[in-house]
């Protein structure tokens, strides 16, 4: 397709089984007709590329892209990048693999750039695929010593989060670019490797007098997981890229202005993870400290080049880079996370009892005959509880109450689905999530 108005990448490397849902969702849910979708395949060897020529091919927005070796994520799209640019695309899509788009997605992400057209990049609202009433991410938080994370991870899709705001970063998972940005900011990172490099290409998109917000509406369903998870070879890595990284975001973007306050607090940050990895005997971590120092300074030298090569293409700033105010500068770490197990957190005790928070949703096995628990909300935030309790898909109980009660259904054996249809926010409750309602259970335990 000649100058196609949208190019969507979709990087892979070995994901086969992942595209059937991810490209049926592109074709199926835009019928635009100057979009391309484009398998951006990093060398694979699992059969990806024939598969997607044989099932979506037939669709002329299809394409299949193959590069001559496994460039990893930031290489594999920069080349991408570079080709939908010199096909003409004004806008281009970045998109996982493992990911699927609701109908719109694109349609909606495409309106608010063509209104908006101080806008050089957008975020969608990324849910969690298997509990798709969660947040994955709404853009990128980034702190004063450059450790970011995803805004809303873990968070329940209230209305709060349907707010078109400004954010410092977009995640790389979804991240919605304008093409001529990209002539000014540079590409991604490639000695990144992987972590921080698409919040890296955002503060430039910044520097150049863009601004990057969210699109809500815009919303991609994400198989989120703990990747590199289960092997310590792979752990303590992933653990070196992200401690290695945030200094070469530091070295790069941030502003000499404010070195004194960076230096403080990222001596502080440093102490204290170190202090934490004594505290946790995990020794290993120190060593990767020790080893992201080193490559911080040799880092220099082609950090202040590529400075002046961005001063000399964008405009200069009096002051502070106009992202400077969306840095947290209190929050030094990801806030710690905790995602629900089929819909319940951790028990906490209270007076000796166990109470188990739920989100939104939950569910329980239940063996058949009567099921007692007790229920309500335990907070000190005076708010009502309104809890649906569903068998098959069924509503046959309902609960409300501002204290805690206790309740018995007779019920045959099957899953239990609790749904809330009221939501204690994080902030309310002092807690990192939020809670539909807490229980107490006399026989069955949910997990």
């Amino acid at each position: 397709m000649n100058n196609p108005l949208v190019r969507v990448l979709i990087l892979n490397w070995n994901g086969k089984e992942h595209l059937e849902e991810c490209f049926s969702s592109l074709v199926e849910g835009c019928q635009r007709e100057d979009v391309e979708f484009v398998l951006l395949d990093n060398a694979s060897t699992d059969e990806s590329v024939s598969f997607v020529r044989e099932q979506f091919c037939n669709d002329p927005r299809v394409v299949v892209e193959c590069l001559d070796k496994n460039y990893g994520w930031s290489g594999g799209n920069n080349r991408g990048i570079i080709k939908s640019i010199e096909n003409g695309a004004k806008y281009i899509f970045l998109l996982n693999n493992d990911t699927q788009v609701e109908r719109n997605c694109i349609d909606n992400l495409l309106e608010m750039s063509e209104a908006n057209p101080d806008i050089g990049g957008l975020a969608p609202k990324m849910l969690l695929y298997n509990q798709p009433w969660l947040l994955n991410s709404v853009g990128l938080e980034c702190s004063i010593i450059g450790a970011a994370w995803d805004r809303g991870l873990g968070r329940v899709d209230t209305e709060r989060w349907n707010k078109v705001v400004e954010i410092v970063g977009i995640c790389g998972g979804a991240m919605w670019l304008k093409s001529e940005v990209l002539t000014k900011t540079g590409y991604l990172p490639e000695e990144f490797s992987i972590y921080l490099d698409d919040l890296d290409l955002c503060l430039r998109i910044w520097d150049t007098g863009y601004r990057i917000l969210t699109c809500p509406n815009a919303v991609v369903h994400h198989k989120f997981s703990a990747t590199w998870e289960g092997s310590t070879e792979k752990v303590q890595h992933k653990y070196f890229l992200n401690t290695r990284n945030r200094f070469y975001l530091m070295e790069r973007n941030f502003p000499v202005s404010k070195i004194f306050n960076i230096l403080f607090w990222t001596k502080w940050g440093e102490m204290k993870a170190l202090g934490n990895a004594i505290r946790k005997a995990e020794f290993w971590r120190i060593q990767k400290h020790i080893q992201s120092w080193i490559e911080a300074v040799r880092y220099i030298p082609e950090a202040r080049r590529w400075k002046k090569e961005m001063a000399t293409r964008n405009q200069k700033h009096k002051n502070l880079p106009p992202y400077w105010h969306l840095i947290q500068k209190k929050t030094l770490f990801c806030p710690d996370i905790e995602l629900p197990v089929k819909g319940w957190y951790k028990p906490i005790y209270i007076d000796g009892k166990k109470f188990f928070p739920m989100s939104k949703y939950a569910e329980i096995e239940h063996k058949g005959g009567d099921f007692s628990f007790l229920c309500g909300n335990i907070s000190s935030e005076k708010t009502e509880i309104h809890i649906d309790i569903k068998w098959n898909g069924e509503v046959v109980g309902n609960i409300r109450t501002e204290g805690l009660k206790k309740y018995t259904f007779d019920l045959p054996a099957g899953v239990i689905v609790f749904e809330a249809k009221k939501i204690l926010e994080a902030e309310q409750i002092g807690k990192n999530y939020d809670v539909g309602a807490w229980f107490q259970f006399e026989s069955l335990l949910p997990l």
